[in-house]
């Protein structure tokens, strides 16, 4: 997860400890990391010694899918183990250069053994996920309140009184009534993870 209940409950000046609303919000902080990763295209939490094998076009570089690559340990071409330095050199931005040749093109040939991801997560990529996971915690907290009925607009107490909302065509909303009109990422929030997308080769 890309942040935690303690984060949420600072943002929102909350206190989150009962069993059920750590459940919760530990569930909302759940989703926004997957909706961060689907949109980056990438785990970006650290993992050592992944194996990866990969489809190789040809040519002089490989890009490796995950960022950023912290080391290689192996690389494997065609069942043949390759020497660092000599056979290849890691690159910036997670390119991986073949010496002296180029890499032989085939289809499952390049095993690669790296380790990539952050250690510790960047302020901006925390950021993003706890302002997610804040905005599907309260839609829920709403939701309760409401009994699980959507489009209540307002309530009064005196002789009870229950004003509905009708359904909005787009927005914010994009016509969905309840806790699945949270938008998961605003548009300022991808400008922000835009950095961390991988966008292929």
């Amino acid at each position: 997860m890309f942040c935690t209940v303690d984060d949420v409950a600072a943002l929102l000046m909350l206190e989150i400890s009962d069993s059920d609303k750590v459940q919760a919000c530990t569930r909302a902080i759940d989703e926004a990391t997957a909706a961060i990763q689907n949109y980056c295209h990438q785990e970006l939490e650290y993992t050592e010694n992944d194996v990866l094998t990969l489809d190789c076009p040809g040519g002089s570089k490989i890009f490796l899918p995950e960022l950023p690559v912290v080391s290689v340990s192996t690389v494997v071409e065609n069942g043949v183990t390759l020497t660092a330095t000599i056979d290849y050199k890691l690159g910036q931005f997670g390119i991986l250069y073949r010496v002296g040749r180029n890499w032989a093109a085939g289809v499952q040939n390049v095993t690669v053994m790296y380790t990539h991801g952050y250690a510790d997560f960047p302020d901006d990529i925390l950021g993003v996920c706890t302002r997610a996971a804040s905005r599907i915690y309260q839609a829920g907290l709403r939701a309760k309140e409401q009994n699980g009925i959507v489009g209540v607009a307002n309530m009064a107490l005196g002789d009870y009184q229950v004003g509905y909302a009708s359904e909005a065509g787009g927005g914010v909303g994009e016509g969905v009534m309840g806790v699945s009109a949270a938008r998961m990422l605003l548009l300022s929030e991808k400008d922000i993870l835009n950095r961390y997308r991988h966008i292929g080769q």
